[in-house]
């Protein structure tokens, strides 16, 4: 429970976590012969005190090195087992339990092959420490086989932490590789979509500055040759008002294109803009889309570039009625100036059951919202109260530089 004091045997594993490899290992061998002093304490006096405590503390102070060469400690461990048992038979039996760790280490670090290898060299060692009194008879078998089947305990477990491990890490591998390409799709449709805009922008643009071109030439020919004073100085003020509202258009069109990292070789052509929204209205009617479509009159005074946003965002959502609503299905596609702000709306009838879509591509909705955020505009899709599926974009009229 949050806030509630840790265990001693909490409190050990946690510290022994933060500390480096070395600082662990030494831990581990101070651990072991704590245990293995107190088993001598604790356990049956030896008339040779001195060897008794030299053959089991070597056996304890050993596993500090299991971590880093496991099958050498199992092959000391094990001749330690026959050591103690052939020199001192009553004493604390601690080399088994080292072997027996010792094994669990090696499966855990090692293949099938040298597992198997070092559980045999343990199974034998402690065999052999039997001795021949306690194998014969009829009872030497099952004692042969208990003994088998202890050490395979943690060679088993070994293993399975092993193979734990290793899920662990093939999982960890996939979910990496799965969000790497995610991020290069994702990456690669907004820069797709970049690039498109910033060809779209790049032309409409052009389009004023041609349009100024002409409306200055014909304000000078107008001056030059006019057939009085008052008439030239009038179709002058003319050709200066028009290029004065053409130069404005083209500045906020200017600004969207500064936002945008345009890829020169996409050769992408642009058609204007109504008649994109017309033409895709036309399309989904002809593929059995109810098409609706009330637009603002103010809207067709937008900058270019959020009127060239509109009409991609209204391809891409007919498309995506068709795709998952199906013919039949009412679309009702509105476009209103309010204030200072453009706002698209799209919204399209439910199917009342389910009906197999046709197969997404995953990047219109990461384009459309990638269009409107480069203008400083809001993007929102899902189900609407009254039982539709929406998309609502709005985008700032005058676009910041």
């Amino acid at each position: 429970m949050e806030g509630s004091p840790l265990r001693p045997a909490e409190r050990i594993v946690s510290c022994v976590k933060v500390l480096p490899g070395p600082a662990r290992d030494v831990a581990v061998g101070v651990a072991a012969a704590a245990a293995a002093a107190a088993s001598i304490v604790l356990g049956p006096r030896s008339d040779r005190p001195l060897l008794e405590w030299s053959l089991v503390l070597a056996a304890a102070v050993v596993l500090a090195l299991v971590r880093r060469v496991p099958v050498v400690v199992l092959t000391v461990t094990s001749v330690l087992t026959i050591m103690t048992d052939a020199l001192l038979p009553s004493v604390s039996h601690v080399a088994p339990l080292a072997a027996g760790l010792s094994l669990g280490v090696v499966a855990f670090r090692h293949g099938w092959a040298v597992t198997g290898v070092s559980w045999a060299i343990a199974s034998t060692a402690v065999v052999i420490s039997f001795g021949a009194e306690l194998l014969g008879g009829t009872n030497g078998a099952l004692r042969i086989m208990s003994v088998a089947a202890a050490l395979a305990a943690p060679a088993a477990f070994g293993r399975y932490l092993a193979g734990v491990r290793q899920a662990a890490r093939v999982a960890e591998e996939r979910a990496h590789d799965a969000e790497e390409r995610r991020q290069t799709a994702t990456h690669a449709a907004r820069m797709t979509e970049r690039a498109r805009l910033a060809g779209d922008l790049h032309d409409l643009v052009a389009h004023h500055v041609s349009a100024i071109a002409m409306q200055a030439g014909s304000g000078k020919y107008a001056a030059e040759h006019g057939p009085d004073p008052q008439r030239r100085l009038d179709e002058a003020v003319r050709a200066l008002d028009a290029i004065h509202a053409s130069s404005r258009q083209a500045l906020l069109d200017l600004r969207g294109l500064l936002r945008i990292l345009r890829d020169p070789d996409d050769p992408a052509p642009v058609a204007d803009p109504e008649s994109m929204i017309a033409d895709a209205v036309q399309r989904s009617r002809m593929a059995g889309l109810d098409v609706t479509v009330h637009m603002d009159e103010r809207a067709a005074e937008a900058p270019l570039a959020l009127r060239v946003t509109a009409a991609r965002v209204v391809q891409e959502s007919l498309t995506n009625a068709l795709k998952h609503a199906g013919p039949g299905a009412d679309v009702a596609t509105t476009l209103t100036v309010s204030g200072d702000v453009l706002r698209i709306e799209i919204a399209n009838t439910v199917p009342p059951t389910h009906r197999p879509a046709l197969p997404a591509s995953g990047h219109g909705l990461t384009g459309m919202r990638e269009r409107v955020e480069i203008l400083g505009g809001t993007f929102a899709v899902g189900p609407s109260s009254h039982g539709r599926w929406e998309v609502c974009i709005t985008l700032p009229l005058e676009v910041s530089a």
